[in-house]
């Protein structure tokens, strides 16, 4: 099991995970994929030249030519689109970062993937005020809302936000509940790096919306009722499970 990063120091938060692993891997994936069916298209085209071609020499230069074109232009797009993963990473360091600073009765996991889930949460983040599902955006441009949608310089975004954070915090609240673990709060918490929002902390359908700036600020305050020491130590130790059980299936697949 993942032993605490900061475990040195009794001042701080506990800190479980690493963060932006996600989008790094996934960035690789989604950027680079189409290459594959280049390499593919390569093979075609090398085996119809031996050693008994099925087209046309002139026939297969051209395709070949054709190939060097568009492999071209996957690099160019898909650098661009690795490039926006990266800022994402980037985005979940620096909240990590300061989430770490959280008073010593915070735990703090970052980059989570709960067994049988299908979100990957950037952070989770439990102690006295609260239990908190933070996600990461680390946009430029300006966010707005306008009927309970979020807009990023006039535009809808492919994956809204908002749906995002409520459909993470939904399947920690489920997790939870199957654990025994019953009648909790978890808060939805949009955190925004280098983006203009219309306030530094807002609460748009449910989920709060804050810049980094506010983000130590947000999670210090109680949104409801103080969470007891007893029933923090009952969702941390439960999330430690989870983590053990992520371990175990990558070691199994190795």
């Amino acid at each position: 099991m993942n032993k605490p990063l900061n475990s040195s120091s009794s001042s701080f938060a506990r800190v479980y995970g690493s963060p932006g692993e996600a989008p790094r891997v996934l960035g690789l994936l989604r950027a680079f994929w189409p290459l594959l069916l280049i390499c593919l298209l390569t093979g075609y085209l090398v085996r119809a030249l031996c050693p008994w071609p099925v087209l046309g020499l002139s026939m297969v230069g051209i395709l070949f030519f054709l190939v060097a074109v568009v492999t071209g232009i996957l690099l160019v797009w898909g650098g661009r689109r690795l490039g926006n993963f990266l800022k994402g990473a980037k985005g979940e360091e620096w909240v990590a970062h300061e989430l770490a600073f959280l008073p010593s009765q915070c735990t703090v996991f970052n980059g989570l993937r709960l067994s049988g889930g299908q979100s990957n949460f950037d952070h989770i983040v439990v102690g006295p005020s609260g239990i908190y599902v933070v996600e990461t955006k680390n946009w430029r441009g300006t966010v707005d809302f306008r009927e309970g949608k979020l807009y990023c310089d006039g535009r809808e975004p492919s994956r809204p936000p908002l749906r995002q954070v409520k459909a993470a915090t939904a399947e920690l609240l489920e997790y939870l509940d199957r654990a025994g673990i019953r009648g909790l709060t978890v808060h939805s918490l949009l955190c925004f790096i280098s983006t203009t929002l219309p306030e530094d902390v807002m609460n748009v359908n449910g989920v709060v919306v804050c810049t980094g700036a506010k983000l130590f600020d947000v999670l210090q305050e109680n949104l409801a009722e103080a969470l007891p020491t007893s029933r923090c130590h009952e969702v941390v130790e439960e999330l430690k499970k989870a983590i053990g059980s992520a371990e175990d299936i990558a070691e199994a697949t190795e």
